[in-house]
């Protein structure tokens, strides 16, 4: 017995410490989170978990691109905004804009896959600018590789909606109703006339997200030289951030 992390060969007397195999690093999140995270730490991997990430995406939008009507999202959305500036717009302006916003299933995925990347990056960007500023020795690619293993409660999630999705008849949902159908969050209980905001957060207060913000505590607790404090601290913190800047701007362009 060794007191190695799961799936670890013991290292040779002198020899590098070889680090937890990709797929060991996946199993480990989940069974044994502080002993994985401290592996990842000291040899980073994060390309299974972003692959991973990624192609859940590209299923989910390539499974509901078909379910949404675009005119009655459209249609609804303006509505909304009517009731609180006044402006409408008429059922040809509605049309055209809806048609232009169409997209077949492969666009939207060909623009949703890079997007995710850069939205991945940049949040892992943050994340270590928020390390480095309370103190850790963090390099990028640590962050790197405990914000992908944190992210996997996320990815089983893209995996349990994709059964749901595929199940709903084409052009039944519009986009707002669509977020929904996954009763994982709190938003999907409300009824569907509370005030944006409130809908927006509840709907942030997600079983899934709240796992992945759970693991990324501790594993930005095991990042070098970085407060205990600091490490619960900055990903809450920038949580918090996230939700509410964007439940401010739902209710700033839906009222």
């Amino acid at each position: 017995m060794t007191d190695s992390e799961p799936g670890v060969a013991p290292a040779a007397p002198g020899g590098p410490d070889p680090g937890l195999s990709p797929i060991s690093a996946l199993t480990g999140t989940f069974t044994s989170p502080a002993n994985t995270f401290a592996g990842l730490v000291r040899r980073p991997t994060w390309w299974l978990p972003l692959l991973l990430w990624l192609g859940g995406i590209a299923v989910v939008i390539l499974v509901s691109t078909p379910k949404v009507d675009m005119e009655r999202t459209m249609r609804e959305m303006f509505e909304k905004r009517a009731e609180k500036t006044g402006q409408s717009m008429s059922d040809e302006q509605i049309r055209e804009m809806a048609a232009r916003s169409n997209r077949t299933p492969a666009k939207a995925a060909a623009w949703g896959v890079p997007t995710s990347v850069l939205m991945f990056l940049f949040v892992t960007l943050v994340l270590w600018g928020g390390a480095r500023a309370s103190g850790s020795e963090a390099r990028f690619s640590q962050v790197l590789s405990v914000w992908g293993h944190a992210n996997l409660p996320n990815v089983v999630g893209l995996v349990v909606a994709i059964p749901i999705l595929a199940s709903l008849p084409d052009a039944s949902e519009t986009q707002f109703s669509i977020q929904r159908a996954l009763k994982s969050n709190v938003g999907a209980f409300l009824p569907a006339d509370v005030p944006v905001f409130l809908s927006s957060v509840a709907s942030s207060i997600d079983l899934f997200s709240l796992a992945a913000l759970a693991l990324l505590v501790v594993g930005m607790k095991k990042l070098p030289a970085m407060p205990s404090g600091a490490g619960l601290a900055v990903p809450v913190v920038l949580w918090a951030v996230y939700v509410l800047g964007k439940a401010a701007l739902a209710a700033a362009f839906l009222g």
